[in-house]
């Protein structure tokens, strides 16, 4: 719903609406109470005025934009996808599943040709099986690189031979164009026998960025730097003094940094594990 975005949010949404990331799909049917944002009501027209009876609010005043519903433009994807990956410009998409599967382009990668293949909505029974079907009967073996908007847990495509790379790892949106993250790349590149299928980048930008079960979160340079410090104690612990003294933060311990911003303290909670001594630590990911 457009209009009941922040103002941060909707200078995004107008910018991946002007780029023509975003398309107008149909109406929807039930969206969420405008006044509380928790309810669901259905839209409909009483006296001539456009409102919606909510179990909390009562009924509720309604706008036109609120039944908008937007949706990414899969041509838009495709095409971007494909020129961040620098294929022949004569090289174009096709359809697997409807709405749910694509070949984006034939990578030549040396002598081998590989598939990239971009997908949604994984973690449904019925577009899991069919993506599995149609994998075996028009995609050779161990050719292809999955590229997907489903979390590799919720996907459930451990038990086959290609690797899967979150679209939010794989390619970041600036300046309206999608850009190739060359490490996810060449990882995906790598012959399976020598792919380490347990390292899975997290972070990106020099430690300014972390991709977190397909979200991506934004640091600042000294709260990259922790991260930064951290990353190079491989297999140890680190004491709060020498990582603050290493990133030339006058707080007293990294916890400092993080807890002010709500999104950002998400993200090192999630990354890392600290004790009651002030040792901090990576968790295994």
């Amino acid at each position: 719903m457009e209009d009941t975005l922040d103002p941060t949010d909707r200078d995004a949404f107008r910018v991946l609406c002007d780029c023509g990331a975003l398309a107008v799909t149909e109406d929807v049917p039930v969206i969420l109470c405008p006044a509380c944002g928790d309810q669901d009501v259905a839209p409909r027209r009483i006296g001539g005025v456009l409102q919606g009876l909510c179990p909390e609010c009562g009924y509720v005043p309604i706008t036109n934009a609120s039944l908008r519903a937007w949706a990414v433009s899969p041509d838009w994807l495709l095409s971007r996808l494909r020129t961040a990956l620098g294929v022949a410009s004569r090289q174009g998409s096709r359809e697997l599943i409807p709405g749910r599967v694509w070949k984006v382009a034939d990578f030549n990668h040396g002598k081998r040709v590989r598939r990239v293949l971009l997908a949604c909505r994984l973690a449904e029974p019925e577009t899991n099986e069919a993506f599995r079907n149609t994998l075996s009967e028009h995609i050779e073996r161990d050719q292809a690189v999955l590229i997907s908007s489903t979390s590799r847990s919720a996907a459930k495509v451990s038990d086959l031979s290609l690797p899967l790379v979150h679209l939010a790892e794989m390619v970041h949106f600036r300046s309206g164009k999608l850009e190739l993250d060359a490490d996810r790349w060449e990882w995906c590149l790598t012959p399976t026998p020598q792919r380490r299928h347990d390292a899975s980048p997290v972070y990106f930008e020099n430690f300014r960025i972390a991709v977190i079960g397909g979200e991506q979160y934004e640091f600042s340079a000294r709260q990259a730097g922790v991260f930064r410090y951290l990353h190079s104690v491989q297999a140890g612990k680190a004491f709060r003094q020498s990582i603050m003294d290493d990133i030339g933060s006058t707080q007293k311990n990294p916890t400092e940094l993080f807890r002010h911003n709500a999104r950002q303290w998400e993200a090192f909670c999630k990354l890392v594990e600290w004790d009651d001594y002030g040792f901090y630590w990576l968790k295994r990911r």
